[in-house]
């Protein structure tokens, strides 16, 4: 009979920590890298959420 692996933190947070783990080291990486004014990616999303948040406001969503 096959044991099945053991969870690392548990069966919802291995996912979870995961997903922390891998939005940390990209974050790092970007600051290493660098990118142009207005392009890394908490300014591009910032952008993308205020633009559905004016699409909401004014009916167009």
């Amino acid at each position: 009979m096959v044991k099945p692996n053991p969870y690392l933190l548990g069966r919802y947070l291995d996912p979870l920590f995961a997903i922390c783990v891998g939005t940390v080291s990209y974050f790092s990486y970007e600051r290493k890298a660098g990118r142009e004014e207005g392009h890394s990616l908490k300014q591009l999303l910032s952008k993308r959420f205020e633009r559905i948040r004016a699409g909401k406001q004014s009916g167009h969503i």
